[in-house]
Formats: structure tokens, C-alpha cells, sequence
């Protein structure tokens, strides 16, 4: 790409690269006002020099992300199809509620992680993005708001979408910065989860950037060999690694860890697999997000019934293990968790 977005920029980098070229590194603050709290995708009314103004095109884009389609549910979620400015997919969902609106963001285009219940997997990885297109997603959902003249704003943000957040760190640690900045977004710590589907050594560095958010581990199956045949990434960090991680994160931060969970008939929605979730959530302090398979069009993975669900749910509960089965939103648009892809040959996979 010919230019790096000015929303990648911290406000020090952009205060040195006003300084650099001759300018007052005070303006830093009104850009940045501009960008993220009018939220602007042009330089047009930029009450700044013109030599300024000029100088930024030059070196920065200030738009980056082009809208191809937006889907709307029958329960009211969104999902937008993106190219970037080197016409690479990215796709983002936006959950209502009465009282919320949680924007699922991408962190990458396409995914590596070849995960077997996940569409995305299909597409492979294209590249990470920079944090300035993570944010985007975040204004364009703040700008569809305005435009369309409802009252709302974004209230979360999930790092759930397409990609692997933690084989983005950087990126995605500068947009938790950005989004938790009492002068652009002001979103508490508490409003901001990173999703993570295993990659180990990255969860300290969370800590160790101070990076502002909530961690989610996709456990997805509570035994090696089954983690394994559905998450490749369980080769490389297999479960004892992962849970000493997730121990160390657990001591360091004193926080609460949510732990996600897929029920999938015979393989994780079974006597066992919830006899081995328990083994591993009762000692810590997580909570369990559970969801039912979705539609993944893998003929190998099927969802469980509603009885073996119940079943399943009375063991866990029933050892006093904290877990709550999450509703999956936008399924008639492929909006749901693992089931983000980018139209192929002009269809949609």
C-alpha cells in the first residue's frame, strides 16, 4: 500500500512527525479530534494550515476501508463487507441489544488458524491489518449511527472477527490504547475483549503492554485430542501450555478470564467432554461462554440436540462451574461467530 493510515499513528508518533517537518506537535491533539471524535474520512475543513493539510495527504491515507455490502438480520445485526485500499476483505459485525451495541472487529484479512468449525479458515490468511483499519470498522459503525439518525453508539468492541489477535498484537494493542483514550474514545478496559484461540506466549504480553481489555480464550474443546482435531493451533500450544498462560494471566492481572466453548454433537456436547470442562474451569477464575455450533458447512461437525444440551449444561452446573450459553446473532447473514468469509468468484462461501 502506498500510504499508512494516520489512524495507526499514536498521538506521540504524530506529534514527532509534526515536529519532524516543521509544524507544532499541538496540532496532534485537533487532528486526532478530527479523526476520532468527529469522526472524519477526508482532510476537507481540517482547521489547519494548508501546507499542513497538504503535507498529510502527501504521507497519509485518512480513509482506508471501501464498503462493498452490508447485510442486515432479521434480529437486527449487521454485517458490513470491506476492501481495503490494496483490495483485500474484511468483514464487520454489528450486535444490537435494547441497551449495547458490540462491534465485532477483524483483525486480519482471512485467517491462519485453520480452524475446522470456521468459514473464515476457507480463506486463509491475506495480511494483518494496521490498527488504523481496526478502528475504522469502529467510526464506520459510529458513522452508520449518525447517518441514520439513531441514538446510539458503540458501547463494546470485540476482537472476534476475522484473524487471530494475538499474531496481531502490535496492531491490536494500538487500538485498545486509542479506544480506552479519555480524548478519542473513552471506552473503559471493561468494554474492550480480546479473543484469543490459543497462541500462548502472546497472553503475557497483554500484560506486559498493559494493553487495555478483557481476554477470551477459545477453548473450544476441554481435551487435547479433540482441541486438537478442531483447532490446529493445539499442536503447536496444547492445553497444559495454554492453561499456564491463562494461570499466569489469572495471577498477574487479578481479572476474570471467560473461556469460549462450542457444543458440538459427539465431540464436545458429550458426558466426558463436560466432566473435562469442569476439571479445567472449576480450580480458576472463568466463566464459560457456550455456543452451539453454527453453520459451518462442515459435514463432519453437526449442533447437538436441545436434550443433550440440557444434559450436558445440568452436569457442568451442577459442580457449581459458571456457564451461560450465548445466542448466536446473525446467522441468516453469516454474521455469527466462524462463519465470517469474504465473496469468492462473487459469491459469498
Amino acid at each position: 500500500m502506498p500510504f499508512k493510515d494516520i489512524k495507526s499513528l499514536s498521538r506521540e508518533e504524530l506529534r514527532q512527525f509534526l515536529s519532524d517537518n516543521g509544524h507544532k506537535p499541538y496540532r496532534a491533539d485537533q487532528i486526532r479530534v478530527w479523526l476520532f471524535c468527529q469522526m472524519k474520512q477526508t482532510y476537507e475543513g481540517l482547521n489547519i494550515p494548508a501546507e499542513l493539510c497538504e503535507l498529510l495527504e502527501t504521507n497519509f491515507r485518512i480513509k482506508s476501508l471501501n464498503e462493498e455490502t452490508k447485510m442486515e438480520s432479521q434480529d437486527g445485526t449487521i454485517k458490513w463487507l470491506y476492501k481495503t485500499a490494496d483490495g483485500l476483505p474484511v468483514e464487520t459485525v454489528m450486535i444490537p441489544t435494547e441497551t449495547r451495541a458490540s462491534v465485532c472487529v477483524s483483525t486480519q484479512s482471512g485467517c491462519a488458524m485453520n480452524c475446522a468449525f470456521c468459514r473464515t479458515a476457507r480463506m486463509g490468511l491475506n495480511r494483518s491489518l494496521e490498527s488504523g483499519e481496526i478502528l475504522e470498522q469502529i467510526i464506520n459503525v459510529h458513522r452508520y449511527f449518525l447517518e441514520n439518525a439513531q441514538e446510539r453508539k458503540v458501547t463494546n468492541v470485540v476482537f472476534m472477527g476475522m484473524g487471530e489477535p494475538l499474531m496481531n498484537l502490535d496492531a491490536v494493542h494500538r487500538a485498545c490504547v486509542c479506544l480506552h483514550d479519555q480524548k478519542t474514545f473513552s471506552m473503559g478496559k471493561g468494554r474492550l475483549t480480546i479473543s484469543t484461540s490459543g497462541v500462548a506466549p502472546k497472553i503475557s504480553e497483554l500484560l506486559e503492554r498493559g494493553t487495555p481489555c478483557q481476554l477470551a480464550v477459545s477453548l473450544v474443546a476441554a481435551d487435547n485430542e479433540t482441541r486438537e482435531s478442531l483447532m490446529p493451533i493445539n499442536k503447536t500450544w496444547n492445553l497444559t501450555e495454554l492453561l499456564n498462560a491463562v494461570d499466569s494471566y489469572l495471577a498477574q492481572s487479578g481479572e476474570w478470564v471467560t473461556l469460549e466453548y462450542i457444543l458440538i454433537k459427539d465431540k464436545t456436547c458429550t458426558e466426558a467432554a463436560a466432566q473435562n470442562l469442569i476439571r479445567i474451569v472449576k480450580p480458576r477464575r472463568c466463566k464459560v461462554n457456550a455456543i452451539v455450533l453454527n453453520n459451518n458447512e462442515n459435514p463432519e461437525l453437526q449442533a447437538p440436540s436441545e436434550q443433550e444440551i440440557n444434559e450436558f449444561l445440568e452436569i457442568v452446573r451442577a459442580k457449581a462451574v459458571q456457564i451461560n450459553i450465548r445466542n448466536s446473532r446473525g446467522c441468516d447473514i453469516y454474521a455469527a461467530c466462524g462463519q465470517l468469509a469474504e465473496a469468492l468468484n462473487g459469491r459469498m462461501l
